[in-house]
């Protein structure tokens, strides 16, 4: 029986799993791409009848594809040995199999350069947290208490583009968002807003503008597929806002909040915050320009107010006149300060 719903078996030879782990618990989730196949069950088959233990837990295909292959009560033959340069939490002298599970990703191409489809990635993240939670692996990046790793992380020298472009910081949103769905553009409703402008880029089809990078991960993982960020955030207001005084800091405005991808936290630093958090609306860089501009027209209303009082002062009308006047000018500073 497969260990993760809707996955399809195709389970490799007994003699090519480790059972048990050998008596350690996994600790690490691994991240790999295939570097080629087309299929989850390409894969699959070839792990069928590779020599050397060759194996992981589950494949993931372009299509959204699970596949299994190994057992959650066993270690996988996809990790084994640590290699100069490795992430020095990981631990020496033992086969990482059996403190691992692992997740191939099919990118057929051979640099590992093919990023996730929506599919993919949906069906990888959801995976991940399933895993995590059954074997109770830290939701976060790998340390020496266990984790989220890639295989570069095991083999820099001879795996150093495995898992290649894998999407982290999506991946770790989401897990942080407790598994919420992101939406895409095949979300109901999304599509009559935004498009698909390439490069990893949204357009929105009512003004032009573009959101992209981490402010676009930010915005997609903002919620769920019913309550997302185009519910809670709206459209763009602007493209992105580069602050001279905050190098490597992108500000974008949108029709109901204002993010920033501020990954050195150089701005301010939410409890919990990532790269891209939501900025004060009332003070800092945040603040809407026009504030300022209501702020001044106020301000020249006020002292405006304040000429005008002095003139009629040296006026000298008769009393009567210059008790309406002044009445009338009290009655108009209240709804100056309105503005």
């Amino acid at each position: 029986m497969v260990d993760y719903p809707g996955a399809i078996p195709m389970f490799v030879p007994a003699d090519n799993v480790f059972p048990g782990y050998w008596g350690h618990i996994p600790i690490f989730v691994v991240i790999h791409k295939t570097a080629g196949f087309h299929t989850a069950q390409e894969v699959a088959s070839f792990f069928q009848t590779a020599p050397d233990k060759r194996s992981a837990h589950f494949i993931v295909g372009m299509d959204g594809t699970i596949v299994q292959t190994v057992s959650l009560d066993a270690g996988a033959g996809a990790n084994c040995c640590l290699e100069a340069g490795h992430a020095a939490f990981l631990p020496q002298g033992m086969n990482l199999n059996l403190l691992t599970i692992s997740i191939e990703h099919v990118d057929p191409a051979l640099d590992n350069s093919t990023p996730l489809t929506d599919a993919q990635k949906k069906a990888s993240f959801a995976l991940v947290k399933s895993i995590c939670e059954r074997h109770n692996i830290p939701m976060r990046k790998g340390d020496a208490n266990g984790g989220i790793i890639g295989h570069c992380d095991i083999a820099p020298v001879n795996r150093a583009r495995c898992p290649g472009n894998y999407p982290w910081d999506e991946l770790f949103a989401y897990l942080n968002s407790g598994g919420l769905e992101m939406i895409d553009l095949n979300t109901p409703g999304v599509a009559n807003y935004f498009e698909d402008a390439g490069d990893g880029r949204w357009r929105c089809k009512h003004n032009g503008l573009v959101i992209f990078g981490g402010i676009l991960k930010f915005y997609l993982s903002f919620g769920n597929a019913d309550l997302n960020g185009l519910t809670y955030i709206g459209l763009p207001e602007t493209n992105e806002i580069y602050p001279a005084q905050y190098p490597g800091v992108a500000i974008q405005r949108f029709e109901r909040g204002v993010l920033v991808y501020d990954p050195q936290h150089k701005i301010d630093n939410p409890p919990g915050s990532g790269e891209t958090y939501m900025m004060h609306l009332y003070s800092g860089p945040g603040q809407d320009p026009r504030i300022d501009a209501l702020t001044k027209q106020l301000a020249d209303a006020q002292a405006r107010i304040s000429d005008l009082e002095a003139e009629l002062a040296k006026l000298s009308p008769t009393p009567e006149l210059a008790v309406d006047c002044i009445n009338a000018l009290k009655d108009l500073k209240p709804l100056v300060l309105k503005l």
